[in-house]
C-alpha cells in the first residue's frame, strides 16, 4: 500500500491525502505492535523462571513412603538420602530391606535409570485397594512393622509407563529398585516369608498316643471325655560333643482341655504352666526319654478359639484332636456405602458430586461356635481427601492416624454386629495434582479400607483434573527448546515494531518533501 502511494505520488498530487489517513494507520500499528513487544518481553522472563525453578507437586511425599520427600531431583539427586536413614534404620528401613534378604553392599551398587513398570509390585506403609499385608521381622523373628505391597498398576500406573529409580540386583529376591520419587521398593515377586533355623546339634522328638483307646496315635483320631494321653519327648545330640539341654515342656494348651496324671519324674511349675526336668547332658550320640500323661477333662465345651492341643517339645509340634462341642470362632467382615443425595443408591456405581451425602455401614459376624473380641477400625486416609466426616457414629477419631476406632466388642457365635458413619462431599472439590509418590492420591477416587475389605467410590473431577487425566504430561521439551522458541518469538514481534517505527518516518518526510515543493 506504502509503496504504491508514494509512486503514484507524482501524477496525481491528490494522493497526500490519503498518504495521511495511511500515516495515522501506522500510528496506531505502532501502538499496537509496541504492546505486543511489551507482553512478549514479560513472557520470556516468566518462560525464563518455569525453565530454571520448576513447579513443585503439591503432594511430593506420603506417610506411605519409604522416605518422605524422596531421594531429589535434578542435580540433587542421591542415594545417600535413602543410606542415611537406612544407616540409622529409621522406620524400620534396615529390617525391611533385610527381611527381603537385600544388603547394604547390593544397594550401594545400584544405578539411577528408568524401567518400564509393568508387573511390578511396590510396597508402602500405608494399607490400600488391592494391598498385600506383609509383617516385617528382625533376627529375633519379632514383629517390628508392617508393611504394604501392591501391583504397581493398582495405584493407576501404566504398565507401559517408565519412572525412575535406583535398579540393582540382589542374590536373594533378584531384581529390585528404589524409587526416586519416594525411596519405596519395587521387586518382581512378594518375599519369602523367613523361617527359624533349626538346631545345630539336637534333635527332638514329640509322640503322643490315646492309652483309652488301645494306645492309638493320638494325633489321628479326636480325644473324647476323661480319655488319658501319653506324652513321649526325647532329645538326642547328633554332634560329635557333649551338650546340655534344658528339658521342659509347656502344658499351656494341653491344660486347656486336660489336668495332668503323671509328671514322669519331672516338676510342675503352676505359674507357667511348665514341666521341667532340668538341664539334662548328652553325650554324641545320646538320647534322653520322658513320659508323662493327661487326662481329658469330663466336660469339653470350651471356649478355646480351636478343638486342638497343640504341644511344642522344642522344634517339634504334636497336635492332638479334640472332641469339642463346639467349632472355633471365625469373623467374616463387609462394607458397603450408599450415596443419599442420589436416592440411596451403591455409592461405587455413581460418581459423587459436590455436598453429596455418603453413609458407610461396616458389618462383622462370627460364623463360628466360640466367642471372639473384636475391634471396629476404618481407615479414612484417602477418602477425607474429597470429603469431611460428619457423623461418627459412635467412634473415636484419630487425627494422626485418620482412622474411626469403636470401643472393642465380644462376638458370639452367630451374633453380627454393625456401625454406620457418614461424610460430607466438599463443596469445592479440590484440583490438587495427583500424588508424584502415590498416584492413587488426589485421584478423583475415594478409597476406603476396612479390614481385607474395601470400596472405591468415583468422584466429581474439577476441569483441571480431568486436563490432567487426558493429558498425562506436557511435551518432552528441555530448557534449550523453550528459551529458543521464546528468543524467535522476541525478534519477530521486534521486527515488527521497528518497521512500522521506520514506515511512520518514511510518511512524515515524504508529506514534508510535498509540503515544501521538493518532491
Amino acid at each position: 500500500m506504502f509503496r504504491k502511494i508514494v509512486s503514484n505520488l507524482s501524477f496525481s498530487p491528490a494522493l497526500v491525502a490519503q498518504l495521511g489517513f495511511y500515516a495515522k494507520r501506522l500510528r496506531k500499528e505502532q501502538v499496537t505492535r509496541r504492546v505486543g513487544l511489551i507482553f512478549t518481553a514479560l513472557a520470556l522472563v516468566v518462560q525464563s523462571l518455569v525453565v530454571f525453578q520448576p513447579p513443585e507437586s503439591a503432594n511430593a511425599s506420603n506417610n506411605a513412603d519409604f522416605i518422605p520427600g524422596g531421594l531429589g531431583t535434578g542435580s540433587s539427586v542421591s542415594l545417600n538420602k535413602f543410606l542415611g536413614p537406612y544407616d540409622r534404620n529409621e522406620r524400620h528401613l534396615k529390617d525391611v530391606f533385610n527381611y527381603f534378604g537385600i544388603t547394604r553392599e547390593e544397594i550401594t551398587q545400584t544405578k539411577l535409570a528408568q524401567f518400564r513398570i509393568g508387573t511390578k509390585i511396590t510396597y508402602g506403609f500405608e494399607n490400600r485397594a488391592g494391598s498385600k499385608a506383609i509383617a516385617i521381622t528382625d533376627s529375633s523373628f519379632k514383629q517390628v512393622t508392617t508393611i504394604y505391597g501392591r501391583p504397581l498398576t493398582a495405584a493407576g500406573n501404566s504398565p507401559d509407563g517408565l519412572t525412575y529409580a535406583y535398579i540393582g540386583h540382589s542374590t536373594k529376591i533378584g531384581w529390585f529398585a528404589i524409587l526416586q520419587v519416594c525411596g519405596n521398593l519395587i521387586t518382581d515377586k512378594y518375599p519369602e516369608k523367613p523361617t527359624p533355623p533349626a538346631p545345630a546339634k539336637v534333635v527332638a522328638d514329640k509322640k503322643a498316643v490315646n492309652v483309652t483307646q488301645g494306645d492309638v496315635d493320638a494325633t489321628k483320631s479326636a480325644a473324647k471325655a476323661n480319655d488319658q494321653v501319653k506324652y513321649t519327648v526325647s532329645v538326642k545330640n547328633t554332634g560329635g560333643t557333649a551338650t546340655n539341654v534344658n528339658l521342659k515342656d509347656n502344658l499351656t494348651d494341653v491344660l486347656g482341655f486336660s489336668r495332668l496324671i503323671d509328671n514322669g519324674g519331672g516338676t510342675f511349675e503352676p505359674a507357667s504352666n511348665t514341666l521341667s526336668w532340668g538341664s539334662v547332658s548328652l553325650g554324641p550320640s545320646q538320647t534322653v526319654t520322658k513320659n508323662y500323661t493327661v487326662q481329658l477333662n469330663d466336660s469339653l465345651v470350651t471356649e478355646k478359639t480351636d478343638c486342638e492341643m497343640n504341644n511344642m517339645f522344642i522344634d517339634q509340634v504334636v497336635t492332638v484332636p479334640v472332641g469339642c462341642t463346639t467349632p472355633p470362632a471365625k469373623i467374616e467382615v463387609n462394607k458397603t456405602a450408599v450415596n443419599v443425595s442420589q436416592g440411596n443408591v451403591n455409592a461405587t456405581t455413581v460418581t459423587a458430586k459436590e455436598d453429596d451425602r455418603i453413609t458407610f455401614t461396616l458389618t462383622v459376624k462370627n460364623t463360628g461356635g466360640t466367642a471372639k473380641e473384636f475391634t471396629f477400625v476404618d481407615d479414612l486416609g484417602d477418602v477425607l481427601e474429597y470429603a469431611t466426616l460428619t457423623d461418627r457414629g459412635g467412634a473415636e477419631y484419630n487425627e494422626d492416624t485418620r482412622q474411626l476406632t469403636w470401643p472393642a466388642i465380644t462376638l458370639e457365635p452367630g451374633d453380627t454386629q454393625t456401625r454406620v458413619f457418614s461424610i460430607k462431599v466438599l463443596s469445592d472439590i479440590p484440583a490438587t495434582p495427583t500424588g508424584v509418590s502415590d498416584p492413587s492420591s488426589y485421584d478423583c477416587r475415594m478409597e476406603n479400607t476396612f479390614y481385607d475389605s474395601y470400596v472405591v467410590i468415583p468422584v466429581t473431577c474439577a476441569p483441571p483434573k480431568v486436563i490432567e487425566q487426558v493429558t498425562t504430561e506436557l511435551p518432552t521439551t528441555g530448557p534449550g527448546e523453550n528459551i529458543a522458541f521464546s528468543a524467535i518469538l522476541l525478534a519477530v514481534v521486534t521486527f515488527f515494531f521497528f518497521r512500522s517505527k521506520q514506515l511512520g518516518r518514511e510518511v512524515r518526510l515524504i508529506r514534508r518533501d510535498v509540503n515544501t515543493g521538493a518532491f
